[in-house]
C-alpha cells in the first residue's frame, strides 16, 4: 500500500532527523566541556557537572548552554 509505504517514510526521515540533531547536541556539549576544561583547568567530568547544573538552573537545554560558552570562547579570541 502506497501510503503505508509514504507514511513509514515520513517517520524514518523524522526519526534521522532526531538522531542528526541529537548527534549534533552530543558534539557541541564535547565542545564545550574542552573549552571548560582548557579555560578552568578542571576535569571533564566537573566541566559537564557545571554546565548540567546551569542547564537545570537557568531551565535551557544542554544544547543552549554547550552554544553560550562555545560563543563566549570565539569573542575572545
Amino acid at each position: 500500500n502506497q501510503a503505508a509505504v509514504a507514511i513509514e517514510n515520513t517517520e524514518l526521515l523524522v526519526r534521522t532527523r532526531i538522531i542528526q540533531e541529537e548527534l549534533e547536541t552530543r558534539k557541541l556539549v564535547e565542545r564545550a566541556k574542552d573549552i571548560l576544561m582548557r579555560n578552568l583547568k578542571i576535569s571533564g567530568e566537573e566541566a559537564y557537572r557545571r554546565m548540567r547544573r546551569k542547564s537545570m538552573n537557568t531551565r535551557k537545554s544542554m544544547r543552549e548552554i554547550a552554544e553560550a560558552i562555545i560563543l563566549a570562547d570565539i569573542g575572545e579570541d
